[in-house]
């Protein structure tokens, strides 16, 4: 047996020094062989199956060409380097790694995986605990582990090719290749067999294959550059929208000022009617609090440019009037372009009609990179569940909602100005638990499907999303007994991520949520379906709170009756959006420029009064407004700390070094990945 086993590892270790010695032709039917095998391979990840690989290449030969030499493509790269062998082993094994990365994200999530994701890695480990279980985590580092060391045993035993690397056939090859995919991209193109811009990311990797989803992804990031891009054009739109009227509306007035109302936009995490879903029952009603303020208020369906995920970009949509498809494939402008770059908003707009304008989220602050884009769009405060006193868990780890209304009435109460205040909720987030339910169940669900896992998971959400409704009635009933004038939007940012099967929906589609716009006075507005860039519009203007320039060219060439002929507001909208972002600015010649607003995390400082220190108790810092993401820092150095309420934070004797005169104190917020957020005075210790 052993001689056997010698006498193969003698056969393939020949073949492999003699593959070596081929020529240059033969590693070219090498590549493409292995350009076809990795395609299948990744098709299989990307629709988990082993078998509608095929169906898509038999009805889609040209699309999978074209995959095909995407991958070739790569692997040509592999062709200039003397460790032939290993490169292209790298090649293909890295892109076996992101097929992996996919086939494991959509176990867990709708949207597939893609370039803008690799800015989302320390959101994704801050979910890690959530969405994996101990098993699942073990093999996840075992797998990168075993990665790690095939990578340095094939660089050490595959073999160098013998002679010297012909740089000029090599370099022919690959800028062949490049031509062919060059080529073929702009035939594609142009007869729609492929599509650059993907208005559902799930739908075009269905389409289209996972090499060109994500190269594209990898590619295209922000908004290229329109070909009629001047000045002249910007020029027109603003003379043309320059003359738009907004319909006057009486207020109240006290001590001959008018009175705005307060304005609190709240967007639920996967928060739906269940009743719309055939198949899933309950015994009592799910939402009642919602359903009744559909019947008494405007309402509709709001179509979401994200199913099952993509919170971040319902949001900016919501609240710029632009369109994320504009952006790059599955790009999220909240982690790119608006981190450094200010943008209009409903914040931006409001704060210059005397609006405090804050926001809120029971999430971390550095998710979706918040910290850094509320500022860009114009809020100057965001309450992060780092700064909140009071909150419950899920089962699953997230806030609670039932926190909100209280840290949305301290934005409200925190200055004499009315206020803007946007909320995102996380109660309903997933992943959803497949195991029997253990929380306390308010609504009883049945699947006709009668699938154990899936009940569980309906189960648990839709009890989610019954106290976030129960979150609503309380808030709706203590806007109602301040007697102040408000106006209240709420509505879900996407689908939950769950198993729909196709036509499921009784009601509206899978990329549609509802919507109600709550408010203590007539509004006159009517029941209407719209899209998410349409709300900043369709509120400021019933408001009679002057729009911007976005919500000025939805006014002037949108056609809601024909959403998918307009040709001109696209082009429109596309062009100011490059202008604002990217461009040169053409329109603050016409407009004053927006800037990134001074933001504060936290409505009321975090102070340190004192510190006192004995041997028994150890270091007790008193002061106002500490959470349990408080920690001690003396002399800059963090220290275990022991959160005890919102005035006192200590540090117990045996956890901590000596402490003399003269050093500094101070508290920082640490959220949970150590990131420090913010600090507090700091005080001399005596």
């Amino acid at each position: 047996m052993k001689e056997k086993l010698l006498k193969i590892k003698q056969f393939v270790g020949k073949s492999i020094r003699k593959s070596y010695e081929v020529p240059l032709w033969k590693w070219i039917i090498i590549c493409f062989v292995m350009s076809i095998i990795e395609v299948v391979l990744l098709e299989m990840l990307g629709r988990r199956s082993l078998l509608s690989p095929f169906v898509f290449i038999i009805h889609n030969p040209l699309v999978t060409l074209y995959n095909i030499l995407i991958v070739f493509f790569t692997l040509s790269i592999a062709l200039l380097f003397k460790r032939r062998g290993f490169v292209m082993g790298l090649i293909l094994m890295l892109w076996l790694a992101v097929g992996t990365i996919n086939f494991v994200l959509q176990g867990n999530r709708i949207t597939p995986f893609s370039a803008i994701d690799f800015l989302m890695v320390s959101d994704v480990l801050s979910m890690f605990n959530i969405y994996f279980n101990l098993p699942q985590r073990i093999g996840i580092f075992a797998a990168i582990i075993i990665f790690i060391i095939l990578l340095v045993v094939a660089f050490l035993k595959i073999p160098k090719i013998k002679g010297k690397v012909n740089y000029i056939e090599g370099s022919v090859v690959v800028l062949v290749s490049f031509v062919l995919v060059y080529i073929m991209t702009v035939l594609a193109l142009e007869s729609s067999m492929i599509s650059d811009k993907f208005t559902n990311l799930n739908t075009a990797y269905k389409s289209y294959g996972f090499a060109y989803c994500f190269a594209n992804s990898v590619i295209d990031q922000g908004i290229s550059k329109p070909d009629d891009y001047s000045l002249e054009e910007i020029t027109k739109i603003e003379d043309d929208i320059s003359d738009i009227k907004v319909p006057h509306r009486l207020y109240p007035y006290k001590n001959n000022q008018k009175q705005l109302p307060n304005i609190i936009v709240i967007q639920l995490e996967s928060f739906i009617d269940i009743g719309r879903v055939n198949g899933v029952h309950t015994d009592i009603e799910s939402i009642p609090n919602f359903k009744k303020l559909q019947e008494d208020y405007p309402s509709g369906f709001l179509n979401v440019p994200a199913i099952g995920a993509g919170t971040a970009n319902t949001e900016f949509e919501i609240i710029t009037g632009m369109k994320s498809k504009s952006f790059g494939a599955g790009e999220y402008p909240y982690k790119t372009v608006l981190t450094t770059t200010p943008c209009e908003s409903m914040a931006q707009l409001l704060l210059r009609q005397g609006y405090g304008t804050h926001a809120i989220h029971n999430n971390k602050a550095k998710f979706y990179s918040r910290d850094e884009s509320y500022a860009s769009l114009g809020f100057q405060t965001f309450t992060s569940l780092e700064y909140m006193l009071h909150f419950e868990r899920t089962r699953t780890g997230w806030a609670k909602d039932n926190c909100l209304p209280e840290e949305i009435f301290k934005a409200i109460d925190c200055d004499e100005e009315p206020d803007f205040v946007f909320t995102i909720s996380v109660q309903g987030h997933g992943k959803y638990p497949k195991t029997e339910l253990k929380t306390e169940e308010h609504v009883k669900v049945t699947l006709d499907s009668e699938d154990p896992e899936l009940t569980y998971q309906f189960g648990y959400f839709v009890n989610q999303c019954y106290e976030m409704d129960q979150m609503i009635g309380e808030l709706k009933k203590m806007l109602d007994e301040r007697e102040e004038d408000y106006v209240l939007l709420l509505y879900g940012d996407h689908i939950p991520n769950l198993t729909f099967e196709e036509g499921q929906f009784n009601s509206g589609t899978e990329s549609q949520t509802e919507y109600v716009i709550v408010s203590s006075f007539d509004l006159g507005l009517e029941d209407k379906d719209m899209y998410t860039y349409e709300m900043s519009d369709y509120l400021l203007r019933a408001l009679d709170l002057g729009p911007g320039v976005m919500q000025d060219i939805h006014d002037e060439y949108y056609d809601s009756k024909h959403p998918d002929l307009n040709m001109a507001y696209d082009s429109k909208a596309v062009l100011m959006q490059y202008d604002m972002l990217y461009g040169d600015r053409y329109i603050y010649n016409y407009i004053e420029p927006y800037e990134r607003y001074p933001m504060k995390l936290g409505i009321y400082d975090i102070t340190v009064d004192s510190a006192v220190y004995n041997e028994v108790n150890g270091l007790t810092v008193k002061g106002e407004n500490f959470t349990e993401f408080s920690k001690i820092l003396i002399n800059d150095d963090r220290q275990d700390t022991l959160y005890v309420d919102e005035n006192t934070l200590m540090i117990i004797s045996d956890n901590m070094g000596d402490i003399e005169a003269g050093d500094e104190i101070c508290v920082a917020q640490i959220d949970k990945n150590k990131h420090e957020l913010s600090r507090s005075n700091s005080i001399t210790y005596y």
